[in-house]
């Protein structure tokens, strides 16, 4: 049961709150309302023309009349039904004469942009009901490094995320500490050394899947995108994924009470996985490099591991991600 009712359905905090103490005191003046949620008079009247746009509330001259919620949200919900199955045939039928006129599959989708791509992944997030699988070797565009908008709300409603980073997006400082805090707050990421290109898979009834191709006449590189619904090819993908996850090195948070020592040797394996140089680790560490080096070395002797990434898969494998 949501917390917020109203703000769940798509209304603001002001339209909330202002239903509310209706609610308790009942029908009253716009100003003495008004002054009861310290809302100036345009934000006011946002306020109540959100409530009055799904039933709660009645305008009447001056006052404001409070209309019992479940009529007015069982309407609401009647309604966004019927939305959902007209958008539902919508798609339906636009697909088909997608398909007939670019003689394409209907199972994929070319995107036209990088913007259309952009405006796909941020949408995932909203869609998303269950899962979200993903491998990422960076943005593809000339952008920085950041978090997918929504992320968090998502993983906040339940929606598990499993991510796939490519090692050298890692590599930037700053992109590791966002990958950190993701984590922190509930995504399943792993780090392996070569990522193919970026995928998302959602809930495994569409994917999007981008890669940089050949430069333009500019001289810049052009990305392609496509969107592959439910069909043989989703579920290779699903596969393809599934197996990359198996191969790449988990990056974990620090667990409540751990000590420095096994906080630090995680961290220190996370770091090495990422491609960090020793540079870069002893920075973060605030020690030598020679410190650095001769704390990997230990490490890949204890595990016998030949390479840096390999000493990441060792330690997963004994748990100590």
């Amino acid at each position: 049961m949501p917390s917020e009712p109203l703000r769940a359905l798509g209304l603001s905090e002001a339209a909330e709150s202002s239903y509310l103490d209706l609610m308790e005191t009942g029908e009253c003046d716009l100003a003495e309302l008004g002054a009861r949620r310290a809302l100036t008079g345009p934000r006011l009247g946002l306020a109540l023309a959100e409530l009055e746009a799904v039933g709660l509330v009645h305008l009447r001259a001056d006052r404001v009349v409070p209309v019992p919620p479940r009529l007015a949200l069982e309407a609401l919900a009647a309604r966004r039904s019927r939305e959902a199955a007209l958008a539902r045939e919508s798609a339906e039928i636009l697909s088909q004469m997608w398909s007939r006129g670019s003689g394409r599959r209907a199972d994929f989708e070319l995107l036209p942009s990088h913007e259309a791509g952009r405006r796909v992944l941020d949408g995932i997030q909203r869609d998303a009901r269950e899962r979200v699988r993903a491998m990422t070797l960076g943005n593809l565009s000339a952008e920085g490094s950041r978090i997918v908008d929504g992320l968090f709300d998502a993983l906040a409603r339940g929606v598990r995320y499993e991510v796939i980073y490519g090692a050298h997006v890692l590599r930037d400082l700053d992109a590791l500490h966002m990958v950190q805090r993701c984590v922190e707050a509930g995504e399943k990421a792993r780090v392996f050394a070569h990522v193919p290109m970026n995928l998302t898979i959602v809930d495994d009834r569409w994917a999007l899947v981008a890669a940089r191709r050949t430069a333009d006449g500019g001289g810049r590189p052009r990305v392609a995108a496509v969107v592959v619904h439910d069909s043989p090819f989703l579920t290779g993908l699903v596969g393809f994924f599934d197996a990359f996850w198996r191969m790449a090195v988990p990056i974990t948070s620090s667990s409540p009470g751990e000590d420095t020592a096994s906080r630090e040797h995680k961290q220190l394996l996370t770091y090495l996985s990422a491609g960090l140089t020793d540079e870069a680790i002893a920075r973060e560490f605030g020690v030598s490099e020679r410190t650095v080096a001769r704390r990997v070395s230990r490490l890949q002797e204890l595990l016998g591991a030949q390479t840096r990434f390999q000493l990441g898969l060792q330690a997963a494998r004994q748990g100590w991600l």
